[in-house]
């Protein structure tokens, strides 16, 4: 599976890092693009990972 990211860099940067945590994708690729559209910089980044794809329950502790 691939998965795009583009816009600025701060906006990547929470997107991928939130990506991660919660799909804990096995990354096997990444590239890197740069490109200006109306004087803004975009940055695109392409991951090519390997899904996993395990169905665990969700369990919830409830603390009294």
């Amino acid at each position: 599976m691939v998965k795009i990211f583009q816009g600025d860099y701060q906006t990547i940067e929470r997107d991928v890092n939130n990506w991660i945590e919660v799909y804990d994708p096995a990354i096997v690729d990444l590239k890197q693009s740069m490109c200006v559209m109306e004087h803004n910089i975009i940055v695109l980044l392409t991951f090519t990972y390997d899904s996993k794809s395990e169905t665990q329950k969700v369990r919830y502790r409830m603390n009294k």
